[in-house]
């Protein structure tokens, strides 16, 4: 695991200054505090901070080749890298190092662009190819690890983080307003882009070619949902177990201490169990607790923990300061509107006390429907099939209804919106921190010109048409698996964790296990109204009842006791100054006025809204101060 960083000038006879890329590996050093390396020649520079997790004393990066015509730097995790390894020598490959990082040399003399497809792991990994003069980078199918680039008519820039790529001082730091317009919808920026104009995210799966000033950027990994030749439930289940259970078992190879993120829901919970009975020790397990019980789920993780032996270690978190909020900003480059941050960040610190590497659960809720908007989208969906004359005078009931049924505690207009989306678009009413009725409150009349017709709903919509299947939910798990999987879940937990030099592996994102997960049905994945079912049936067969069958829990942060409580003063100072300070976006008497009066008096939304633009506000200040 590491942080990987390069510039490439596009005229060769200007050089890459050796101090320029030691201040953007000294700035990611917390990605890999254990070893540095440089490879400069001439107008290529690579470099990478090393986080030793295989070969510890023989997996010093840049790796070359054996004529030295190319050499790679890699951030990740290559799993099979054994069996690689050994079907290379077999091709006349030779090895010097035991790491997983030469393989991926190797591979690329082997099988050129293609060589991502021969990986199975998490990587974002740079080959600079001295005889054919061409950068060539690949991202991981799902966008584990992160790749960001900038690029000019002068030179090419790429880093594992944002914050590296502005080393180059001359890197401008504008803000992307229309990013900012989709952040405040989802929380967070869709890949390509970012929230800087001009920088931009590799997506996941896809490879970036670089000859001279010539960039391609290609898809290289894509699945489908094939779940319409149904075979029956004891087929999937037996075989999800074992996908699941080589899925653990290849990610505990590690020369370091390793354990688990055990948050007590069924995801986590099945991973520790796997390792429990795969490992020749305890599993050392870490959980995260709130004072406020609805929020608490530590009791859940104390019961698994009980049932498989685990050294349990545990850390409370009484509440969120603007110091730490501060911190966890600067590590996760962008403003991410996501509170489960701030307990990812504080129990990686935690864990990272004990061990190098954890396993944790993400992926869960992508591959088996578990989230609760799957559910919403089912109930509104079967009330859009009305005459519009009778919708159109019947539809504040029926959202009453719908959301009533699914136990939402207030009734508020997004289930009208949804109905009035087309269907690609839709699932953004769901997910909508801001939705375009309050964002017309919210922005000034200048920002509102500036944008023009708001397009945040289009990144859905293409995935939703790119799905080339029947089955609607099916059509928006593809849309959160290239969407929100990468560009927040799985972004956050890279940041969060290697902020503390910690390592997280994700099992149920294995991309085998989710290419066969695709070709489940989608009625064993959401059952009625159960979700994650086949999970859940498997689940049974090794967890406690309890966990399987516990309450369910709201949301599961309580930021609205922050933001009211040691976060004011912070929320007001920022609001009042625009949230971005010398730029007229927003409309702070409706912040301070509306938007506040629903916050203190604990209405649904106005806490994550407000959550959303602290975030926003501190990241300006950190990453753009020239804005005032």
């Amino acid at each position: 695991m590491c942080g990987i960083c390069g510039v490439v000038n596009f005229d060769r006879d200007v050089p890459v200054e050796k101090d320029v890329l030691q201040r953007m590996c000294d700035v990611i050093k917390h990605r890999g505090p254990d070893d540095a390396g440089f490879f400069v020649s001439q107008n290529i520079g690579l470099g990478m901070r090393r986080l030793s997790i295989i070969d510890l004393s023989g997996g010093h990066q840049p790796v070359f080749n054996e004529r030295e015509t190319a050499c790679v730097i890699l951030n990740g995790e290559i799993y099979n890298y054994l069996e690689l390894k050994e079907l290379l020598e077999k091709l006349g490959h030779h090895f010097r190092t035991r790491s997983d990082t030469e393989v991926v040399i190797h591979a690329y003399e082997e099988w050129g662009d293609d060589c991502p497809q021969q990986m199975r792991g998490m990587f974002a990994f740079a080959i600079w190819d001295k005889e054919r003069e061409r950068l060539f980078i690949s991202r991981d199918r799902l966008g584990q690890k992160p790749l960001y680039y900038y690029l000019n008519d002068r030179r090419f820039i790429f880093a594992s983080e944002i914050k590296s790529i502005l080393q180059c001082v001359d890197v401008p730091r504008h803000i992307n307003l229309q990013a900012l317009d989709t952040f405040l919808t989802l929380g967070y920026v869709p890949a390509p882009d970012t929230m800087f104009d001009g920088i931009y995210k590799l997506p996941a799966g896809h490879t970036l070619s670089l000859i001279k000033s010539h960039c391609r950027i290609e898809e290289y990994w894509d699945f489908e949902f094939d779940g319409e030749r149904s075979r029956d439930l004891p087929y999937y289940r037996q075989r999800l177990r074992y996908l699941l259970e080589e899925s653990v078992r290849i990610r505990l190879m590690s020369d370091v201490p390793l354990g688990a993120l055990l948050s007590g829901g069924i995801d986590s919970s099945m991973i520790v169990a796997l390792m429990s009975q795969m490992m020749s020790q305890p599993v050392d397990t870490f959980s995260v607790g709130f004072d406020e019980e609805e929020h608490n789920e530590l009791p859940f993780a104390r019961i698994a923990s009980r049932c498989f032996g685990t050294n349990h270690h545990e850390i409370m978190v009484n509440s969120c300061g603007p110091d730490l909020l501060e911190r966890l900003v600067w590590h996760l480059d962008e403003p991410v509107a996501d509170p489960a941050a701030v307990p990812t960040f504080l129990v990686s610190e935690l864990a990272r006390k004990d061990v190098t590497v954890v396993l944790t659960g993400e992926g869960g809720d992508e591959l088996f429907a578990g989230y609760d908007y799957y559910k919403m989208d089912r109930w509104a969906q079967r009330y859009q099939i009305m005459p519009t004359d009778l919708s159109r005078r019947t539809l504040p009931a029926l959202a009453r209804g719908v959301n009533s049924l699914l136990g939402r505690r207030h009734y508020h207009e997004r289930t009208i919106w949804y109905w009035s989306l087309p269907p690609g678009a839709q699932m953004v009413a769901w997910v909508a921190i801001f939705t375009d009725a309050e964002k017309d409150k919210l922005y000034s009349r200048s920002f509102k010109h500036h944008l023009g017709e708001k397009r945040t709903a289009e990144v859905f919509a293409h995935f939703y048409s790119r799905c080339n299947v029947r089955d609607h939910l099916h059509r928006l798990m593809y849309v959160d698996s290239k969407v929100w999987l990468p560009d927040d879940l799985l972004m956050k937990v890279d940041k969060t964790s290697m902020a503390h030099s910690l390592e997280a592996r994700t099992p149920f994102l294995d991309h085998r296990l989710l290419e066969f997960v695709a070709t489940i049905p989608s009625h064993f994945k959401l059952n009625g109204s159960t979700s994650k079912f086949i999970l859940k049936e498997i689940a049974r067969e090794i967890l406690p009842e309890e966990v399987i069958d516990r309450p369910k829990h709201t949301f599961d942060v309580p930021i609205g006791r922050w933001l009211k409580e040691e976060l004011r003063d912070l929320t007001v100072e920022l609001v009042n100054q625009g949230v971005i300070e010398g730029q007229d976006l927003f409309d702070v008497d409706y912040i301070l006025g509306e938007m506040w009066h629903g916050l203190e008096k604990d209405e649904l939304g106005y806490a994550r809204q407000f959550w959303g633009l602290v975030n926003l506000g501190l990241w300006a200040r950190e990453f753009c101060p020239t804005t005032g």
